[in-house]
């Protein structure tokens, strides 16, 4: 089995189900059904809302939406970090932040209009192929 600290007391304790110790089981029950009564009565606030109107550290309710406990959007939305530089994100479904997603739409013009650029070369290029062989054919004729 692992052993594991006890985020609330610190204590070493056997993790086999609960994020907590035994010590402290009875502490985040109390805690869970402060933050789901708080949720209940304004369902969209996010975690530092929560945690001022549940009176529940924003680590605990961190807790509970990693162990699955509640699932709010919001609360989920606030916890969304960017995957290139790890600042809040501008969605669920949009795991960026805004500065990210101009760079990375930026980079994305650039990358198509090298490609546009690389299909008129390629088409001027087969063109100017096409008008050597015939003038060195015409030459090639008596």
């Amino acid at each position: 089995m692992a052993l594991t600290q006890c985020p609330r007391c610190k204590k070493l304790f056997e993790k086999i189900r609960f994020p907590v110790c035994s010590e402290c089981q009875e502490a985040e029950e109390k805690d869970y059904d402060k933050v789901r009564a708080a949720l209940e009565r304004q369902p969209n606030l996010n975690a530092e809302q929560v945690s001022a109107e549940a009176d529940v550290s924003i680590a605990c309710i961190e807790r509970m939406i990693k162990e699955g406990l509640i699932v709010s959007t919001s609360l989920v939305e606030s916890q969304v970090k960017c995957g290139i530089c790890g600042a809040p994100a501008i969605s669920l479904s949009k795991k960026l932040c805004q500065a990210c997603l101009e760079k990375l739409n930026a980079k994305m013009s650039k990358a198509q209009a090298k490609i546009k650029l690389g299909e008129k070369s390629e088409v001027q290029m087969e063109s100017f192929i096409d008008s050597a062989r015939k003038a060195f054919e015409e030459k090639r004729r008596p």
